[in-house]
């Protein structure tokens, strides 16, 4: 799928990625770091133009370019799901502690995708072994009440 199948409204998304294989990657200028073999959920918000499509557009491309910190990831993952929630407020911080908080995550990179952040978030990108993903999303998707769209 590309990005055209989702709504051009603001929303915020969760990008689920799962990476097979172990990788040390170059994070922009947050330097190098090892990402182990795992799903890893990256939470963001499109509430600019373009909206929910614009960006997932972006995200769902064969070739991604770089411009965001899950940009350097999504070259070396699969994208497992998409869930989103059309709303114009900032959900990725409440969406990230709700991901954090889910045993056994783990944060891969301190401040992934919060650069900007102004609440604090440890990181948007948060991992999860591979057996414990499924109800992880479940539990999201009722909290939420997040539209899922799995991608394999």
């Amino acid at each position: 799928m590309s990005g055209e199948g989702f709504p051009s409204a603001a929303g915020s998304y969760v990008l689920v990625l799962r990476l097979t294989r172990p990788i040390s990657l170059q994070v922009g200028r947050l330097g190098v770091f090892n990402f182990p073999p795992a799903f890893y959920t990256y939470c963001g918000s499109a509430l600019g133009s373009g909206g929910l499509r614009g960006r997932l557009k972006h995200h769902l491309a064969n070739s991604v370019s770089v411009h965001w910190h899950v940009d350097y990831l999504r070259r070396h993952c699969e994208v497992w799901e998409v869930d989103y929630l059309l709303t114009d407020e900032h959900m990725e911080c409440l969406w990230s502690r709700f991901f954090l908080s889910q045993e056994p995550s783990f944060v891969p990179v301190p401040h992934f995708g919060a650069g900007d952040c102004q609440n604090g978030c440890l990181a948007h990108l948060i991992g999860f072994p591979e057996d414990q993903i499924s109800q992880i999303l479940r539990n999201f998707a009722l909290a939420w009440n997040c539209q899922r769209l799995p991608m394999r």
